[in-house]
C-alpha cells in the first residue's frame, strides 16, 4: 500500500485547487475527482461531496478505492462555486477556470505525468467543468506545453454522477435556499446551466475517440425538496454507458457500503481502465511483455526504498539491462513528491554539457532574467554565469528530483553536480543516475547509493520476454505450443515441435537475461517463422544458424567486456538484413536518433519514397531495430542499437561512412577527398569551434580543431563524392556560408534546422537530386533564392516556425515531386506564389498559424492529389479562391479562427469528398454559397460564432447526410430556409444565442430524428411553427430567453415524451394553450420571469406527473385556476415575486405532497385560503415580503412540520 493521509490532515494539499487523498509507491491509474456545486461551505466541496455524513473518516475516495486500487493515485480539484465574472452579471467565467485548473493540475499536481491512464470522476457539474479542462487543454495557449499535452494524451475515461449535460431545472430555482436566499448554489446553477450549449459544441470538437463515457444518473428527489435535480435525459451522453439507481442528487456519490451499486458502478469502470491499459503501465517506454513488469515492481520499491537512506542512487548495469526504464518508472512514480523535477536523457550521446544544462534549466522553469522566456542554448552560453547563479539558488530554495540517465563519464558526473551545487542542496533533494560503471560514481560514496541491475536469467522472465517477440504476443506456454503448432501444421512437420522447443530454450539461455537482446533475437528468429516462403524444416535450420552464430561470434570494435554479449546478439539481426535494411539502419543510428528525430513518412522520403522503402521501414520496425511512435510516427532508436550500428560505422577505420565526431569531421575537412563518406554531421564539430572562439574549450578540443587549419575567414572545402547525407543543426550561418561542395549530385538531405541562417547557403542549390530540406526554426530565414526551383528532385520542403520568412520565390512551382511542404507558424509570409500550382503531387499543406497570410493563389486547385489543407488560425485570409473547388480529393479543411474571411466561392460544393467542414469564428463570413449543397458526404457543418452571417442558402436541404448543424452564436441569422426540413438525418440542430432569429420554418416538423434542438436567448423569436408538435423524440426543450416569444402553438401538446419544458425569461409570453395539459409526463415546468403571463390555462390541471412547477417573477400573473389542485404529486411551487397575485384557490388544498411552497415578494398577496390546512407534507412556507398578508388563517395551526419563513432574501 501507499501513503494514506490520516485525519486530521486526510488529505494532502498540493496546491489552492489540487488536493491528493492517496498516493501508492508505483502509480498505474490516476483517479480525479471534480465536485458539483455546494450549498455549504464551497472551500470543503471537493471532499464533503463524496463523504458520507460529512466527516473525513467516511471519505471512500480515501478509504476504499485504495484497498481495492492499491495501485491507484486518488486526487480531487476544488474551485470556488461562485466563479463569476461579478455578483450581478450571471455570466461564469469557466474560461479562466478551466485555464487555471489545467495549469494547476499539470504543475503542481503533476495530474497525466506518469504515462498512466487518468480517469475524471464528475458530480453534478463537475462534468461540466471537466469539460471546460479539455477545452482549455486545446487552446492555442496550451499548444506547445508538453505537460498539457501529456494530460490530454493519457485521459481514459469520464465518469459521470448526475451530470446535466443539457441543463438543470433547479438552475432556475434560486429561492430553495433557507430564507429564500440566492446562495452560491442557485445562482451558479443557473450561470453554469447557461454554459451547457457552448460546452457540449466545443468538447465534441477535442474530444478523442479513445475516450470512454460512463453516466450514473439519479431517480429520487432530494429529500430536503422533494424533486430531483437532473433528469434523466439531461444526465444522459452521446454513446455512454448509461445507469440509472435508487439514490437522489445528493447520494448518488455517497455509498453506504462496498455493496453499493454507485460505488459498484465505478469500480467496475476503473477495473476496464486497467484492462484497457495494463500493457503500457506504467512501461509504455520499452516493449515488456505483460508478465515482466512485475521484475520492475520489485526493483522500483528497491530503488524507491535506497532513495529514503541516499541522496543520489546509481543505477549500475551494462548496456540493454533495463537502467533506462527502471529510471523513468522510479521518476514517474516520484516525480510528485518533489516541487520540480528534472529528467536528462541520454547526457553522453549530447554534443556539450551546456545542451543538457539548458534542458534542466527549462525543465525547472528557471527564465532568462531578461526577457522572462525559456533559456536557449546560445543565451546560455553568452551569459552562463549568471544562469549557474540562478540555479544554484533554485536548487538551494527547492526540494528536487534529477535523473541523468547515461552520464557518460565521471567529468560530466561532477561538473553536473557542481553546476546545481546539489551536494549543498536541500537535504531532501534526489537524483538518479543511470551508467555502465560504478566507477563514475564511486568517489562520492557514500552520499550515493549503488543499485546493480539484475538481469531476467532464470527468473523465467526471460522465457516469457523472448515468447512475446518470437511468437507475437503469446504470454503462456499454451499460447506459445498453440503458435508453433499452427505453423507446423502447414508441412506437415509436428514431429519437429520439440526441436524448435530446444534451439528456443538454448538461444534464451544464450541471452543471458538480457532485455533488449532477448527482444531483438526474439523479433530476428520469429521473422523467419513469418516468411511464407520459408519451410518449416529450413526455418529450423536458420534458428540454429542464429544460435551457432551468436555462441562464435567475436567481439565488436568498441564493445566492453559487458557488452560484448548483447552486441553479438544484435550484430546477429543487423547481419541478417539485406544490404538496403542495413543502410537504413545505420542511418538512423548515427543521424536520426539522437536530438533530430522525424516522423516514418519524412525518413520516407529522405530514403526516396519508394515502396521499396517503405517494405525496409516496415522491416525493420517488426525485428524491433527501431520503434514508430503510434501518436507522432516518430522513430526511436535505444542507445545500445544506435551505440552497436555506430561501432559498425567506426570499424570501417579511415573509410567511415558516416562521421559525426568533431575529431573526425576535421579530418573530413582537411582531407583531400573523402569518397568513403555518405553521411556527415557538423553538429559537434560546430559546437567544439564555438567553444574555441569562446575561449571556452578545453585544450584537446583545441589542439583536434586547430588541426584542421581551418578559418572562418576561407572557403571549407569538401571533397566527398558519395554524400548523401549532410547535418548542419544549428550551424552558424557564418559557417554555413563558406562551405564549397565540389560534389553535390549525390546529396538527399540536408538539415539546416535551429540555425541562424538569415538565407539558404549557395551550395545547397547545386544540390540537384536532394530529396529533402529541412530549414525548420530558422527564425531569421527571410526568403528563398529562386534557384530553390533547381531541386525538382526535392519531395519533402520543411519551412515550420519561419517566422521572418515572408514569401516564396515564384521557381519554387519547378518541384513537382514535392509531397510535402510545411509552412506552419511562418508568421511574416503574406502570400504563395502562382506556381504553386505546380506541384502536382502535393498531398497536403499545412499554413496553421500563418496570421499575415492574406490570399491564397488561384492556381491552388490545380493540386488534383491534394488531401489536407489547414488555414486554421490565417485571421487576415479574406476569400479562397474559386479554383478551390478543384480540389475533388479534399478529405480535411480546417478553417477555424479564420476571422476575415467573408465568404466561400462557388465551386466550394465540388468538393463532395468533404465530410466535415469547420468553420469556427469566422466572425466575418456573411454567407455561404449555394452550392454548398452539393456536398453530399457531409455529416458535421460547424457555424459557430459565425457572427456575420445573416441566411443559410436552400440548397443545405441537400446535405443528406448531415447529422450535425451547429450555429450557436451566429448572432446576425435571421431565419433558417423551409428546405432544413429536407435533413432527415439531423440528430443534432443547435441555434443557441441566434440572437436575430425571429422564426423557424413551418416544416422543421419533418426532422424526425432529431433529439437536440438548443433555442436557448433566441431573443427575437417570436412564435414557432405548427409543426413543432411532430418532433415527438424531444425529452427537454429548451427555450429560456427567448425574450419575443409571445405564444406557443396548440400542436405543442403533441409533445407526449416531454419531460421537462424551460421557458424562464420568456417576458414576452401572455398565455398557454389548452393543449399543454397534453403532456401528461411532463415533470418539470419552468415559467419563471415570464413577466406578461397573465394567467394559466385550466388544462395545467392535466399534468399529473407534474413535481415542480416555478413561476417566480411572473409579475403579471393574477390567480391560479383551480384545476391546479389536480396536481397531485406536485412536491414544489413557486410564486415568488408574483406581484399581481391576490390569492390561492382552496383547491391548493389538495396538493398533498406540496413539500415547499414559495410566496417570497408577493405584494398582493392579502390572504391565504384555510385549505392550506390540509397539506400535510408542508415543511416550508416561505412568505417574505408579502406586505399586504395581515393574517394566517387558523388551519395553518395542522401543519406540524412547518416552518414559517417571514424574513426577505
Amino acid at each position: 500500500m501507499g501513503e494514506i493521509i490520516d485525519p486530521p490532515a486526510f488529505r494532502k494539499k498540493l496546491s489552492d485547487s489540487v488536493f491528493e487523498f492517496y498516493k501508492p509507491k508505483t502509480v498505474h491509474l490516476e483517479v480525479v475527482f471534480i465536485h458539483g456545486l455546494e450549498q455549504g461551505k464551497c472551500e470543503d466541496a471537493y471532499w464533503k461531496t463524496w463523504a458520507r455524513d460529512g466527516i473525513p473518516e467516511n471519505l471512500w475516495p480515501r478509504t476504499w478505492l485504495p484497498k481495492e486500487f492499491p495501485s491507484a493515485r486518488v486526487l480531487a480539484l476544488s474551485y470556488d462555486a461562485s466563479i463569476k465574472r461579478t455578483a450581478t452579471d450571471g455570466r461564469m467565467d469557466l474560461f479562466l477556470l478551466g485555464e487555471n485548473l489545467i495549469q494547476e493540475m499539470v504543475d503542481f499536481g503533476r495530474i497525466g505525468q506518469n504515462g498512466v491512464p487518468v480517469v475524471f470522476v464528475c458530480h453534478g457539474f463537475g462534468g461540466l467543468v471537466a469539460k471546460q479542462i479539455v477545452i482549455s487543454g486545446n487552446k492555442p495557449q496550451f499548444s506547445q506545453n508538453q505537460k498539457v499535452k501529456n494530460l490530454l494524451q493519457n485521459i481514459d475515461a469520464f465518469c459521470f454522477y448526475s451530470t446535466p449535460h443539457h441543463g438543470s431545472h433547479l438552475a432556475k430555482s434560486r429561492l430553495y435556499l433557507s430564507g429564500g436566499a440566492k446562495g452560491p448554489l442557485l445562482e451558479n446553477f443557473g450561470v453554469l446551466d447557461k454554459e451547457t450549449g457552448r460546452l457540449n459544441q466545443e468538447f465534441e470538437q477535442f474530444k478523442r475517440p479513445s475516450w470512454h463515457f460512463h453516466v450514473v444518473a439519479e431517480s429520487h428527489e432530494i429529500p430536503e425538496y422533494r424533486e430531483m435535480v437532473v433528469a434523466e435525459a439531461s444526465s444522459r451522453y452521446a454513446n455512454a454507458t448509461h445507469m440509472t439507481l435508487n439514490a437522489s442528487y445528493m447520494d448518488i456519490c455517497k455509498p453506504r457500503s462496498e455493496k453499493d451499486s454507485s460505488y459498484q458502478c465505478l469500480t467496475t469502470r476503473l477495473k476496464e481502465v486497467l484492462d484497457r491499459n495494463v500493457v503500457s503501465l506504467p512501461f509504455a517506454i520499452e516493449s515488456l511483455a505483460l508478465e515482466s513488469l512485475v521484475r520492475f515492481q520489485k526493483q522500483e520499491e528497491s530503488v524507491k526504498g535506497m532513495l529514503e537512506e541516499f541522496r543520489i542512487v546509481g543505477l549500475i548495469g551494462m548496456g540493454g539491462s533495463g537502467k533506462t526504464t527502471l529510471a523513468k518508472v522510479v521518476y514517474k512514480s516520484i516525480c510528485n513528491d518533489f516541487e520540480r523535477s528534472s529528467y536528462l536523457d541520454d547526457v553522453k550521446s549530447k554534443g556539450t554539457l551546456d545542451e543538457v544544462l539548458v534542458t534542466l534549466l527549462r525543465q525547472f522553469g528557471i527564465k532568462n532574467g531578461k526577457t522572462g522566456g525559456e533559456a536557449q542554448l546560445s543565451d546560455f552560453q553568452d551569459s552562463k554565469e549568471r544562469y549557474l547563479k540562478d540555479l544554484k539558488a533554485f536548487v538551494k530554495e527547492h526540494k528536487v528530483l534529477v535523473v541523468v540517465d547515461d552520464v557518460g563519464s565521471e567529468e560530466n558526473f561532477n561538473h553536473l553536480l557542481a553546476c546545481m551545487d546539489f551536494i549543498n542542496g536541500r537535504e531532501d533533494s534526489r537524483m538518479i543516475v543511470t551508467c555502465r560503471e560504478w566507477q563514475l560514481l564511486s568517489k562520492h560514496a557514500p552520499l550515493v547509493g549503488k543499485y546493480e541491475m539484475k538481469l531476467l536469467k532464470g527468473s523465467g522472465l526471460d522465457i516469457e520476454l523472448f515468447s512475446h517477440h518470437v511468437y507475437k504476443g503469446a504470454k503462456s506456454e499454451r499460447q506459445r505450443r498453440e503458435f508453433l503448432q499452427d505453423y507446423l501444421s502447414r508441412d506437415a512437420s509436428g514431429t519437429l515441435i520439440g526441436d524448435f522447443d530446444s534451439v528456443f530454450i538454448d538461444i534464451v539461455d544464450a541471452c543471458a537475461g538480457l532485455p533488449l537482446s532477448l527482444e531483438v533475437m526474439g523479433s530476428c528468429i520469429g521473422s523467419y517463422l513469418r516468411d511464407c516462403g520459408i519451410s518449416s524444416g529450413d526455418c529450423l535450420e536458420l534458428w540454429r544458424g542464429a544460435l551457432q552464430q551468436f555462441r562464435d561470434g567475436e567481439a565488436l570494435d568498441g564493445a566492453t567486456a559487458g557488452n560484448e554479449r548483447l552486441w553479438k546478439s544484435l550484430r546477429i539481426s543487423y547481419d541478417d538484413l539485406g544490404p538496403s535494411l542495413q543502410e537504413k539502419f545505420l542511418d538512423v543510428a548515427c543521424f536520426f536518433c539522437g536530438s533530430l528525430r522525424y516522423d516514418y513518412r519524412s525518413l520516407l522520403r529522405i530514403w526516396g519514397g519508394k515502396a521499396s522503402d517503405f517494405m525496409d521501414l516496415k522491416n525493420l520496425q517488426d525485428r524491433c531495430l527501431f520503434k514508430v511512435n503510434s501518436e507522432d510516427g516518430i522513430v526511436t532508436m535505444h542507445d545500445q542499437l544506435r551505440d552497436m550500428g555506430r561501432s559498425i560505422v567506426r570499424g570501417d577505420g579511415e573509410c567511415i561512412s558516416r562521421v559525426w565526431t568533431d575529431q573526425d569531421v576535421s579530418r573530413v575537412v582537411q582531407s583531400k577527398e573523402s569518397r568513403a563518406t555518405a553521411g556527415l554531421s557538423l553538429g559537434d564539430w560546430n559546437k567544439a569551434s564555438e567553444a574555441i572562439m569562446r575561449g571556452k574549450a578545453h585544450e584537446t578540443s583545441k589542439r583536434e580543431i586547430l588541426l584542421s587549419k581551418f578559418r572562418r575567414d576561407k572557403p571549407m572545402k569538401l571533397n566527398c563524392p558519395n554524400l548523401t547525407l549532410f547535418d548542419l543543426r544549428e550551424v552558424q550561418g557564418n559557417i554555413c556560408a563558406t562551405i564549397v561542395m565540389k560534389h553535390s549530385s549525390s546529396i538527399r538531405w540536408i538539415c539546416l534546422r535551429g540555425g541562424n541562417i538569415t538565407k539558404v547557403p549557395k551550395f545547397v542549390w547545386k544540390c540537384i537530386h536532394l530529396y529533402a530540406l529541412d530549414l525548420q526554426g530558422c527564425a531569421d530565414l527571410k526568403g528563398l533564392s529562386e534557384f530553390v526551383g533547381d531541386l525538382v528532385q526535392l519531395l519533402e520542403l520543411n519551412l515550420t516556425d519561419c517566422r521572418s520568412l515572408r514569401s516564396l520565390p515564384n521557381s519554387i512551382g519547378n518541384l513537382v515531386n514535392l509531397s510535402s511542404l510545411g509552412l506552419r507558424g511562418c508568421q511574416s509570409l503574406t502570400s504563395l506564389p502562382p506556381s504553386i500550382g505546380n506541384l502536382v503531387n502535393l498531398s497536403s499543406l499545412d499554413l496553421r498559424g500563418c496570421p499575415s497570410l492574406t490570399s491564397l493563389p488561384p492556381s491552388i486547385g490545380n493540386l488534383g492529389n491534394f488531401s489536407s489543407l489547414h488555414l486554421y488560425g490565417c485571421i487576415s485570409l479574406t476569400y479562397l479562391p474559386y479554383s478551390v473547388g478543384n480540389l475533388v480529393n479534399l478529405s480535411s479543411l480546417d478553417l477555424q479562427e479564420c476571422r476575415s474571411l467573408t465568404s466561400l466561392p462557388p465551386s466550394f460544393g465540388n468538393l463532395v469528398n468533404l465530410p466535415s467542414l469547420d468553420l469556427y469564428g469566422c466572425e466575418s463570413l456573411t454567407s455561404l454559397p449555394p452550392s454548398i449543397g452539393n456536398l453530399g458526404n457531409l455529416s458535421r457543418l460547424f457555424l459557430i460564432r459565425c457572427t456575420s452571417l445573416t441566411s443559410l442558402p436552400p440548397s443545405i436541404g441537400n446535405l443528406g447526410n448531415l447529422s450535425w448543424l451547429h450555429l450557436g452564436g451566429c448572432e446576425s441569422l435571421t431565419s433558417l430556409p423551409p428546405s432544413i426540413s429536407n435533413l432527415v438525418n439531423l440528430s443534432s440542430l443547435d441555434l443557441g444565442a441566434c440572437m436575430s432569429l425571429t422564426s423557424l420554418p413551418p416544416s422543421i416538423g419533418n426532422l424526425v430524428n432529431l433529439s437536440s434542438l438548443i433555442l436557448y436567448k433566441c431573443m427575437s423569436l417570436t412564435s414557432l411553427p405548427p409543426s413543432i408538435g411532430n418532433l415527438v423524440n424531444f425529452s427537454s426543450l429548451d427555450l429560456r430567453e427567448c425574450k419575443s416569444l409571445t405564444c406557443l402553438p396548440p400542436s405543442i401538446g403533441k409533445l407526449v415524451n416531454l419531460s421537462s419544458f424551460d421557458l424562464e425569461g420568456c417576458k414576452s409570453l401572455t398565455s398557454l394553450p389548452p393543449s399543454i395539459g397534453n403532456l401528461v409526463n411532463l415533470s418539470r415546468l419552468d415559467l419563471c420571469e415570464c413577466t406578461s403571463l397573465t394567467s394559466l390555462p385550466p388544462s395545467i390541471g392535466n399534468l399529473v406527473n407534474l413535481s415542480s412547477l416555478h413561476l417566480r417573477g411572473c409579475r403579471s400573473l393574477t390567480y391560479l385556476p383551480p384545476s391546479i389542485g389536480n396536481l397531485v404529486n406536485l412536491s414544489s411551487l413557486d410564486l415568488c415575486e408574483c406581484m399581481s397575485l391576490t390569492s390561492l384557490p382552496p383547491s391548493i388544498g389538495n396538493l398533498v405532497n406540496l413539500s415547499r411552497l414559495f410566496l417570497i415578494g408577493c405584494t398582493s398577496l392579502t390572504s391565504l385560503p384555510p385549505s392550506i390546512g390540509n397539506l400535510g407534507n408542508l415543511s416550508r412556507l416561505h412568505l417574505g415580503g408579502c406586505e399586504s398578508l395581515t393574517s394566517l388563517p387558523p388551519s395553518i395551526g395542522n401543519l406540524i412540520n412547518l416552518r414559517i419563513q417571514r424574513k426577505e432574501a
